[in-house]
């Protein structure tokens, strides 16, 4: 066995690994992919793209730096045998441009502790919180790209509605900050009756697990109010007209569960002088790595993380 990584030059030879192989069956944005080879069989994929928000990257290390960010959002491997899922995202991190700052995420859901990230020393800066997940009445978790496009196919016939898109990468702590600095001489409850809500604006500005996004309509709405600036337009009105989940839910019966979150890895590929002023302006603190048993999550966490 003679392994090699490349740059793969043919992005769509990644296609089968990312489609078929992959428990999300869908492809990410893709800037960079790299395959690895054992002689002349392509045996493996690592790709890096943006991620899918700009409140994402900024979260990490602030608005200035924000470009740099980079998330690994694919790893999968054919046969997954040992040392490959290291060997290719270490060699593979060699060949990004530089600097870049890498995230990526392990699944503890799908048991995974991240432990491909631990032997390529990528920081560990803990796991997110506050995450859900639908399950159906049989408990079975529910995705609803299982629905397909529902944008365009809208399978259930169910009513359309605008849908941020990415919201859930959106960070809340940036928007509610934003908002409560140009919140000027409103109250929650003048909002409120301004809007025809009741309790509803207070939850906009909070900084705890309370918190949540005013919807597209009332972005606009409230920028008119308090006439705040055009910095988070582009993220808060940025939509799809989609199926309503409210109908889908009710229609399928589902529930809504509390999951574990994902742990969340970091890596500053950059010469030393510029790995330093990066690491010195993270907003996350550094933290010990989780315990794992490797033995037991090798082959899933290379396969699906």
């Amino acid at each position: 066995m003679v392994l090699q990584v490349k740059i793969l030059e043919n992005k769509k030879l990644a296609d089968d690994f990312i489609l078929n192989i992959h428990y999300a069956k869908r492809k990410p944005s893709i800037s960079y992919v790299y395959g690895l080879y054992d002689n002349k069989e392509l045996i493996g994929i690592c790709s890096y793209g943006f991620p899918p928000s700009p409140i994402l990257a900024e979260s990490i290390i602030g608005k200035k730096d924000k470009k740099l960010v980079i998330e690994l959002n694919r790893l999968v491997l054919k046969y997954n045998r040992k040392n490959e899922a290291s060997y290719l995202v270490g060699k593979s991190l060699k060949l990004l441009p530089k600097p870049k700052i890498v995230v990526s995420f392990a699944d503890e859901n799908q048991n995974h502790k991240g432990i491909v990230y631990q032997a390529t020393n990528f920081i560990y800066t803990g796991i997110t919180k506050n995450n859900y997940q639908y399950v159906d009445k049989n408990n079975k978790e529910f995705h609803f790209r299982q629905l397909g496009h529902i944008q365009k196919n809208n399978k259930l016939g169910v009513g359309l509605v605008k849908r941020r898109i990415n919201e859930k990468e959106l960070n809340s702590i940036i928007i509610a900050t934003y908002l409560r600095n140009n919140k000027g001489k409103f109250t929650a409850k003048e909002l409120d009756k301004l809007f025809g809500y009741k309790d509803t604006a207070a939850h906009w500005f909070r900084l705890d697990k309370g918190f949540s996004f005013p919807n597209v309509d009332d972005w606009i709405k409230l920028k008119k109010i308090l006439g705040f600036d055009n910095t988070y337009d582009n993220l808060m009105t940025q939509y799809e007209m989609t199926a309503d989940r409210k109908e889908i839910i009710k229609q399928l019966k589902l529930k809504k569960v509390k999951v574990k979150g994902k742990h969340r890895y970091i890596f500053i590929n950059a010469n030393r002088k510029e790995k330093q002023k990066l690491l010195d302006k993270l907003n996350y603190p550094i933290m010990e790595y989780p315990k794992n048993d490797i033995s037991g999550h090798r082959i899933q966490e290379a396969s699906k993380s």
